[in-house]
């Protein structure tokens, strides 16, 4: 087990409790709370006071400056159970944190203080997402800075703005003589620097996206974050981040769904082929929900793989993201819309199977955000900020480098061969592991199976479920068919993780491959 995620769950599970049952509805933070705020397009302002109250402000300011964040894997954990609830104030406080990630890795320590004691007193950042027409490009922005290299003045608007009407400060890129430079801008003076309501969003409702207009707001060298110029590179060192945070709302939103629909899979009537009804277990709806639960788990252990890559790798970590948490966060996401299609009308009844749905189409956008290759496409490094080491210095320092890992599809297949497994899935375990290994350098569902794979090695002893090989077989089985791969249907092996998923909900704990206790 890895002592970083299980410290990372813990922390995320006594958010989840302190906020109290999301299933109580005279509970402020609760699923009908949520959709209520959601049809009114109201901002969720007491569910953020209260998460950011418990003690996740100090989880938005890295422990080397100051705060409680010392791992990727407790930001991971923390959205990810908060996204669980609503995914519009999930994302708000996502949006400040990726805001002040610049401060964090490159900015001065007067930047840090005031950042810090910003998010301290509650307040958000404002994080520009790109032009919708522009397909979401962070170079699609009007502001220019004039004047010369000490006193500027900014001018222009940028595209949309998460948190605008309630940001108290942004980090923005501007056009300077020396190219694309971040400037942090500190709400302050209201004459040159105000928000205007944006494009209505068909999720998020209350998330108040805008556009910032900036009119001569005056900058100078104590408001450039990271140098002249560097505007790009800070926004690329950023990026890796925010796939990994839009994953965890993804797979946040997936739980909700999954724990919505699991009571109508024993309904008889709503899950069958036909008229009538049919076995709990063998019908439409709870086939959706075995593939919904596989996707959660291998996108969970994508997203674990990241964050270790981060700390053991670094220099890989920002191309492993734009492969694996992308590819994580489209496996929840489409898991939200298979599972809010099966449902038909109860889940549209439900509220928040609906509300889920949409807001998680447009959370994706924060990482769809396009950085121009500055060299032609065939000639980019495997790493296109390679030229610039991407340490996660704004965590602190890197342990020290750990023994060379054994790929984790090569491991699995040789301890299945060497001590064998309890049960029938021996035979078909080694077929699938050789189906992923032979698949070409860069299938990122290949790397998916070995994410997997590896999750397995470190679980393979904790009960009969792993030990058997069942565990990985579902998720192996899942990602196969995702690669056209035809698989034998496997009744038992769906009913075994229906089980597990029922079991789950009744004891009020987490969907996922470890054992978290929710509220």
């Amino acid at each position: 087990m890895d002592e970083a995620i299980t410290r990372a769950l813990a922390v995320a599970a006594q958010l989840d409790r302190a906020l109290a049952d999301p299933m109580d509805e005279r509970n402020p933070a609760s699923f009908h709370a949520a959709v209520r705020a959601d049809r009114d397009a109201r901002f969720p302002r007491h569910l953020c006071g209260s998460a950011l109250a418990w003690g996740l402000a100090e989880y938005l300011i890295p422990a080397v400056s100051g705060g409680r964040l010392t791992s990727l894997e407790e930001a991971f954990a923390l959205f990810r159970v908060l996204a669980r609830r609503d995914l519009t104030a999930a994302t708000t406080i996502a949006a400040s944190f990726l805001s002040a990630l610049p401060v964090w890795r490159d900015g001065s320590q007067s930047q840090r203080r005031a950042v810090a004691g910003l998010l301290r007193e509650h307040e958000l950042m404002g994080l520009p997402v790109g032009e919708a027409e522009q397909g979401v490009d962070i170079l699609a922005r009007e502001i220019a800075a004039f004047g010369d290299r000490h006193a500027w003045r900014l001018d222009g608007r940028t595209s949309l703005i998460d948190n605008g009407s309630h940001a108290a400060g942004t980090t923005v890129l501007a056009r300077t003589g020396d190219g694309p430079t971040t400037f942090l801008l500190l709400r302050g003076d209201g004459e040159h620097w105000w928000f205007q309501p944006a494009h209505e969003a068909h999720g998020l409702r209350g998330g108040a996206l805008s556009r910032l207009t900036l009119a001569g707001v005056p900058a100078g060298d104590a408001q450039v974050v990271g140098g002249l110029g560097q505007g790009l590179t800070t926004a690329g060192r950023t990026l890796p981040v925010a796939r990994l945070l839009v994953a965890a709302l993804a797979l946040g939103a997936l739980d909700t769904c999954l724990r919505t629909a699991l009571p109508y899979a024993e309904r008889p009537g709503h899950d069958a082929e036909g008229p009538g009804g049919g076995v709990v277990g063998e019908g439409v709806l709870a086939r959706r929900l075995t593939d919904a639960y596989a996707d959660l788990l291998i996108g969970e252990a994508l997203c674990h793989e990241l964050c270790r890559t981060a700390r053991e790798d670094p220099h890989a970590f920002a191309a492993a993201s734009a492969r694996l948490a992308c590819l994580a966060a489209r496996l929840a996401g489409d898991a939200v819309e298979m599972l809010a299609g099966a449902l038909g009308g109860p889940g549209y009844r439900a509220g928040i199977v609906e509300k889920m749905r949409r807001d998680s189409a447009v959370a994706g956008a924060l990482a769809d955000n396009q950085l121009p290759p500055a060299v032609p496409e065939d000639d980019l490094p495997p790493d296109p900020f390679v030229q610039v080491p991407p340490e996660l210095s704004w965590l602190g320092p890197p342990p020290a480098a750990p023994p060379p890992r054994e790929n984790g599809l090569a491991a699995a297949a040789r301890v299945i061969g060497e001590d064998g497994l309890p049960g029938p899935h021996a035979p078909r375990l080694l077929e699938l592991l050789g189906f992923f290994r032979a698949r070409r350098s860069g299938c990122a569902h290949a790397e998916a199976a070995a994410a997997c794979a590896a999750a397995w090695m470190r679980a393979r002893g904790r009960d009969g479920y792993h030990m058997c090989g069942g565990w990985l077989l579902l998720c192996l089985r899942r990602l196969a068919v995702l690669l056209g791969q035809e698989q034998p249907e496997d009744g038992g092996v769906r009913r075994v993780a229906l089980v597990r998923l029922r079991k789950a909900a009744e004891q009020r704990r987490l969907f996922s491959d470890h054992d978290v206790e929710l509220a």
